[in-house]
């Protein structure tokens, strides 16, 4: 029997678990934070035969944070679960995987597989993926176009703020994003466009930070599954707005490219080039770009993991695709039958939050069906989303006409779903 290993709930509530072919030879193992284990729900209760909760790896996490795993409890169950499989059968590493769709938990997942000797990316491997600003060292000689940027000195801006302005000005213009070098749903990201702006942030930033020049275009999204080096899944999805608009009350909508539209294949490409440059891994991957007015491609960043929130439910319903069971069949040599559900173009939408008191929660004027799951309620008073993962709320739209879809989406700009009190 296969042992299956999943580290945190984030990206995993797509699984399709009655899609495998044969489910009596795969044990599911879950790990998961004290916070983040609230969202496994009764099906994924059904069917784990073991779920273990431990503590956040930090003290005092942010919403964004929750879902870290503490290493050293985490270590200890991979620990149990190794020498079970070598008593049972004798060879862990055949028989025991881990898998993990979380950017923050990424890297300790790595560095559990290499510790116990089983099969999947190494840290080393997967560094490129999280690093942003190695991400973009290594596109060097792509040909690819790549915004500028530099490391952020976080001790020559504590000694003279205005200084290290006009280095950062001089390196890549105004305006400018700060970013955490492993951030993840636009957590941590500041768009600095005033020096007013840049001279009001906290002196201690608390992690790394990278600066790069900020691009003028329309965000897009790819998304690879890839085997044996070779891509056997792509798609595009168009974003609505820009990430850290979202912050700023925007509605967060993606929605997936009909095959047919020129704009896939050419991203597709695209993105190929960058996976092959950072080195292929075995699996899904997450590539976000820009396009600007003069028909440019600007890399922004990968992840080795499948979009998060509600971005991958509407891909598989969007391509009659269950990529999550691929990502297993592909990891852990896990089968599964193909998707059997009614094809239909689906997007996704995150809601944001700002701060203040819920008056009214508002659907969408839109022709399209859609399902939405609010996490704010009337009277309740709410803060400022930190990030994408943060929100107040994210929901499906669904057609089988195409056109109807995509005119539904492009309404969504003026969308407000959250009404507060004066």
């Amino acid at each position: 029997m296969k042992t299956v290993a999943v580290i945190s709930t984030r990206g995993f509530g797509v699984f399709r678990h009655d899609l495998l072919i044969e489910p009596e030879q795969v044990r599911f193992v879950g790990v998961f934070s004290e916070q983040d284990s609230a969202n496994v729900s009764d099906t994924e209760r059904a069917y784990f035969h073991e779920i273990h909760v431990v503590a956040c790896g930090l003290d005092d996490p942010s919403y964004t944070e929750s879902s870290i795993v503490d290493p050293a409890a985490t270590r200890e169950i991979v620990r149990r679960l190794v020498a079970e499989a070598e008593a049972e059968t004798g060879s862990a590493a055949e028989n025991v995987t881990l898998h993990c769709f979380d950017e923050r938990n990424l890297l300790l997942t790595a560095e559990l597989r290499e510790e116990f000797g089983l099969r999947g990316p190494t840290y080393d491997e997967l560094l490129p993926y999280r690093d942003k600003c190695l991400m973009k060292e290594r596109l060097a000689g792509t040909g690819l176009r790549v915004p500028k940027f530099g490391h952020f000195d976080q001790d020559a801006f504590a000694a003279d703020a205005a200084a290290c302005l006009d280095a950062i000005v001089a390196d890549v213009g105004m305006p400018f994003v700060l970013k955490p070098v492993d951030a993840a749903s636009a957590d941590g990201v500041y768009k600095i466009f005033t020096p007013e702006e840049f001279l009001a942030l906290p002196r201690d930033l608390g992690r790394s930070y990278e600066y790069e020049e900020h691009i003028d275009g329309t965000m897009y999204s790819v998304n690879l599954v890839t085997q044996d080096g070779k891509t056997v899944f792509g798609g595009v999805t168009e974003y609505l707005v820009n990430s850290t608009e979202v912050q700023k009350g925007k509605v967060n909508a993606d929605i997936n490219l009909i095959d047919s539209d020129p704009r896939v294949p050419r991203m597709v490409e695209f993105a190929e080039i960058v996976l092959d440059a950072l080195g292929r891994l075995d699996g899904g991957s997450h590539l976000e770009l820009f396009h600007t007015k003069d028909d440019e491609l600007v890399f922004l960043e990968v992840g080795a993991r499948f979009k998060g929130l509600a971005g991958l439910a509407a891909m598989q319903e969007n391509y009659a695709v269950a990529l999550l069971n691929l990502a297993f069949e592909i990891e852990a040599g896990v089968r599964s039958r193909p998707w059997d559900q009614e094809q239909m173009y689906c997007f996704d939408a995150v809601i944001p939050k700002r701060p203040g008191v819920v008056s009214e929660l508002v659907d969408p004027a839109i022709e399209s069906d859609f399902a939405i799951k609010w996490k704010a309620e009337v009277g309740e008073e709410i803060g400022q989303g930190a990030s994408l993962i943060d929100n107040g709320g994210t929901f499906l739209v669904r057609n089988h006409d195409y056109e109807v879809l995509y005119s539904d989406f492009e309404r969504l700009a003026g969308y407000e779903p959250i009404r507060y009190e004066d």
